[in-house]
Parts: structure tokens; sequence; C-alpha cells
């Protein structure tokens, strides 16, 4: 099919504040060859790793220019000639990353893993533009029934909670489980998650305001506190037994205070790490207490494929913060990384 040579989307050049982003002239895509997919992008989720990439604190396989984003849903324009799961005019969303498919990783199903993985929107084309050309291995068909911006979110907030919590933390019903950044993309949806396993939830924000949503979305309880606030008596007042699971998706600022409310034999699980800091705690807690630490990257494509199942029966809500435009873009990282979004934010090419 014919298309134009170039697209709108937005293009950080180099590292700094939101006013980086910018909307320009793009490469189109290519016509898709062998297991590549052309997609028209109808909605890009906006990330806090996307942050992390566009201030400079994470630069692993970062190569500048780039177009951001890495939460891809759209219509199927054309495919490669080894397709042979995805059609023309299919909605689509894509994991967070292309994996080879060939490694011992992928074989296993861990693609996470894939040590030839490439993470969306670290170089070349992300989700902030209105093509993408994706390997059919990161896609899943996402029914009419489940609008755009909502199928752009499914992998990395969905997903990437329930391969936290229920298959690393392995959580089971009756345990009791913090979520921390409650208020956020991910752990607005990583509270449903868990109470999907049948735990009782706890949600931890920062943001008093977000708290009746927390508590809409099936949290027990939510425990609200002040940056750099100590806040282990907090926790132990709503769980006096400590968290059997511990759904941390903010890290180092919150570490030290949930760490010391995690139950004997719990499991902490690392899913976020909002900054560049390290944490400290004393192992004698890991061996006296039976705990563990544990980390978490983002959701495989089956497991995209079984969230695209759980919101199509109405068992997961997704959480829309708001719809905004690619020249949007700055203001968009401004409300996420001021707290102020409630769910996922995301943008409309």
């Amino acid at each position: 099919m014919a298309m134009e040579a170039t697209m709108r989307a937005v293009v950080q050049r180099s590292v700094g504040s939101p006013d980086v982003l910018r909307v320009e002239s793009w490469p189109t895509p290519s016509e898709p060859r062998g297991d590549e997919v052309l997609i028209r992008i109808r909605a890009g989720g906006v990330c806090y790793h996307d942050l992390l990439v566009r201030d400079g604190t994470y630069r692993h396989l970062v190569e500048l220019p780039l177009v951001p984003g890495h939460e891809i849903a759209g219509d199927v324009l054309a495919v490669g000639e080894a397709v042979t799961r995805i059609k023309i005019g299919d909605q689509v969303a894509s994991t967070n990353r292309e994996t080879c498919g060939h490694c011992n990783m992928c074989r296993s199903g861990q693609e996470g893993l894939c040590p030839n993985q490439k993470f969306f929107g670290h170089n070349g084309p992300g989700a902030y533009a209105e093509f993408g050309l994706v390997r059919e291995n990161a896609l899943s068909v996402v029914p009419r029934s489940i609008p755009a911006e909502v199928a752009c979110i499914l992998s990395c907030t969905i997903g990437t909670e329930l391969h936290g919590i229920r298959e690393v933390g392995q959580t089971k019903a009756g345990d009791t489980v913090l979520v921390t950044g409650a208020g956020g993309g991910l752990g607005i949806h990583g509270v449903q998650v868990a109470k999907l396993c049948g735990a009782f939830v706890v949600g931890l924000t920062t943001t008093a305001a977000k708290a009746n949503a927390i508590c809409a979305t099936g949290a027990d309880e939510v425990v609200v506190v002040e940056r750099g606030e100590r806040f282990d008596n907090k926790l132990r007042e709503v769980a006096p037994g400590g968290f059997d699971v511990i759904c941390d998706n903010v890290g180092q600022p919150v570490f030290d205070s949930c760490f010391r409310a995690l139950a004997i034999g719990g499991r902490y699980v690392f899913i976020g790490q909002l900054n560049d800091r390290s944490i400290s705690f004393n192992p004698a807690w890991l061996l006296l207490r039976n705990t563990r630490l544990l980390g978490s990257n983002s959701s495989t494509r089956r497991e995209l494929d079984e969230v695209v199942k759980m919101v199509d029966r109405g068992l997961i809500k997704p959480v829309i913060d708001r719809k905004m435009t690619l020249e949007d873009a700055p203001a968009a990282h401004q409300r996420v990384m001021m707290a102020e979004a409630t769910g996922r934010v995301v943008l409309m090419p």
C-alpha cells in the first residue's frame, strides 16, 4: 500500500525536561517484511518509564534521537509474508518489546528475559507516532469491544502487575497484599489484580485525593503517607501480621518502610524504580524472617492474551486518566511526573 514518506511523531533528540519532546516529521515505517506488521497507531500510553528515558535516568540501550513510548494499539494496515496469526483490519495491542522468539528464554515462555529483545521507545520509533512496524510475536489481537485507548495499556499496566503479583509474587487467596503507588498507572491496576487473586489488598499512595478512586477499584484499605515520611507503623496498623506480598511500583522512596512491614515468609516484588538511588537493608532480615526480594519485568504475550480476555469479560476495569494529543506530550509527562494522574494518560495520534 502507498504511504506518505513521513509521519507525525513526538521526537526526543536530547535528555531533559518535558520540553525536549516535540512533534516533528519522522520517516514512515517501510512496508512490512517477514513477520512484521504495519500498524496505524490509534493510541499510545504514557508510562513513567518514558519519563526516566526522557530525563536521562534510564540509559540502558537508549539511542537518540528516538520516538518515545512502548504501549501501542491500533489497526493493522499490512502484514509481512510470514505473518500467520494477524490479519489486515485487526485491532492489535503490543507488549513492551520485540523478542527473537528462538532463544531458550523465548521458547520457555520467558521472553521478557530474551537477550536479543528490543524495547519499544528506546531507539527509533515508539508509540508516540502515527504508524508503527512491529513483529507479530509482540502483538495480541484485541476485540473492538475494547477501545484503542484501553487496548494500548493492557500489557504494561495490567499485564505487568499480573506477572508480578500472580506469577512472581505467587499471590494466593487469603494473602495480604500491599500495592505501592496505588493511584498510578500500574498501581491502580495492581489493586485489581491482587483482588482478583483473592487477597486482602492495601493501597499505598502519597496523594490523598486518589484514595476514593483506589477504594473504588477494590482496595480493602488505603494508606496515605507524606513523601519522605517513615510509615511502617501505619502499615502495621492495617496489617498487624505484615504483608505476604508487597507489589512495589515505586522502589527506593518507599522501600525502607515497606520492607519492615513484610510478613515472615513474605515476598517483596520490585516492579518499578522511580529514581536512580540505591536501597540498603540488613541481610539478617531476610535470613531470620525467611523473606524474599524478587524482581519482575513486564508481561509476556501469553499474559497479554489473558489480560485481553479479562478486560473483555469485565473482570478488570482499566483506568484512563485522560486522553491527550501528540502535541500534548510535554504536558502529559508533566502530569505523570507530578503524580496528578489517576490511572494512565494516553496520547491519541
